[in-house]
C-alpha cells in the first residue's frame, strides 16, 4: 500500500490539530507545523517546512490552515497588522504550493482553510475578511492551473477555539442566528476535510461549514 503523506500548517492546536489528528486516523503520515517552530510569515519559515519534506518522494495532501487575525475597527488596521495577516493568510499558502508543486501527484489534493468572513465580508476586521476572500479566489485559480490536482477551500463559521478572543456577546449573538443552534468545534472542520478528500470529482469549490449561519 502506498504511503500517504499530508502537510497541515498551523496544526499545533485548534482546527489544525484536529485536522492532523483525523488524517492520522485515516493512515496518513502527517507533517505538522506550528508558529513556534516554523513561522510561515517569513521566507525562512516556508523554507523550513520545505526542508522537512525533502525526504518524501511525494505529497498527497496539503492543508493550508495557518492564519492570523485580531478584532479591529477599520481605522485600527495598521500596516503591521495587515502585513502579518497577508503573510500568513494568503502569501504562505501560495508560496508553499509553489515550492512543493513538484512533489504533488495527479491524485493529490490541496485544501485551503478560508472563513465565512471571506464570503460575507463580516469578520474580525476588514483586512482579514478581504484576505480570506482572496484565498477563496486563489483556490479557484489554483484548481485551474494545477488540474487534475484537486484544490478546494473550506470556510468555517464560528469555531470554538482560542484562535481569536471574541468581544463580549459575540458568541451568543452568532449562536442565536445559527440554524443548528451551536457554534462549531474543530472536529466539524476536520470531518469536512476528510469528506472533501473523498470527493474525487470536486475541485475549485468553497465549502461553507457554518451551521447554516450564512442563511441569516
Amino acid at each position: 500500500m502506498k504511503t500517504k503523506i499530508a502537510l497541515v500548517t498551523g496544526s499545533s492546536k485548534g482546527i489544525g490539530k484536529s485536522i492532523a489528528d483525523h488524517l492520522e486516523k485515516h493512515n496518513y503520515i502527517v507533517i505538522r507545523n506550528s508558529s513556534s517552530t516554523d513561522d510561515l510569515s517569513s521566507g525562512k519559515g516556508i523554507n523550513s517546512i520545505v526542508d522537512k519534506l525533502k525526504s518524501y518522494t511525494h505529497i498527497d495532501v496539503i492543508v493550508n490552515n495557518a492564519a492570523y487575525t485580531e478584532f479591529q475597527t477599520l481605522e485600527n488596521v495598521s500596516d503591521q497588522l495587515f502585513d502579518k495577516m497577508f503573510a500568513l493568510n494568503l502569501k504562505a499558502p501560495l508560496q508553499l504550493v509553489q515550492k512543493l508543486k513538484n512533489k504533488l501527484l495527479p491524485t493529490s489534493s490541496i485544501i485551503n482553510i478560508g472563513s465565512i468572513a471571506g464570503v460575507t465580508g463580516n469578520g474580525s476586521n476588514i483586512g482579514y475578511s478581504s484576505l480570506k476572500a482572496a484565498l477563496i479566489s486563489m483556490t479557484k485559480s489554483m484548481a485551474r492551473d494545477l488540474s487534475p490536482i484537486r484544490v478546494n477551500c473550506i470556510s468555517p463559521g464560528l469555531i470554538d477555539t482560542t484562535f481569536v478572543k471574541f468581544p463580549a456577546g459575540t458568541r451568543e449573538d452568532i449562536i442565536s442566528k445559527t440554524p443548528i443552534n451551536r457554534i462549531g468545534v474543530p472536529e466539524d472542520i476536520a470531518d469536512a476535510v476528510i469528506g472533501l478528500l473523498n470527493m474525487k470529482y470536486v475541485t475549485g469549490h468553497n465549502l461553507l461549514v457554518d451551521g447554516g449561519k450564512i442563511l441569516n
